[in-house]
């Protein structure tokens, strides 16, 4: 995989704004149990980041994947929720290895385009 300059910038999200791994994290477990709206292929897309990611930070030491799903299902908003994602996404590793992650997942990011 090639590094590209917006791997240590966060996350690319559009319009040349980036955001945080766990914040990206949320917003797919948003897009993938609570926007009814959303099409379907942002719905599906949105799935895959969520079992990629936290199949990779459970495999790397994460033990509260199933609580995390939980509580993003359940439009939770709490700092726990952010906490745990926090967790599980540094243990998935820093913004690059995040990125592959998601890529691996077959989710394609502007910067890629």
């Amino acid at each position: 995989m090639m590094q590209g300059r917006d791997d240590t910038d966060g996350v690319p999200v559009g319009n040349g704004r980036h955001i945080s791994p766990a914040e990206f994290l949320l917003m797919a477990g948003f897009l993938a149990y609570r926007a009814p709206l959303a099409s379907p292929d942002a719905r599906a897309a949105a799935r895959r980041v969520l079992v990629a990611v936290l199949e990779v930070a459970t495999a790397r030491g994460f033990a509260d994947s199933d609580l995390l799903q939980a509580m993003m299902a359940n439009a939770e908003k709490s700092s726990l929720v952010l906490m745990l994602a926090e967790q599980a996404t540094a243990a998935v590793g820093n913004t690059a290895a995040y990125l592959h992650v998601i890529r691996s997942a077959g989710v394609i990011m502007e910067s890629d385009s």
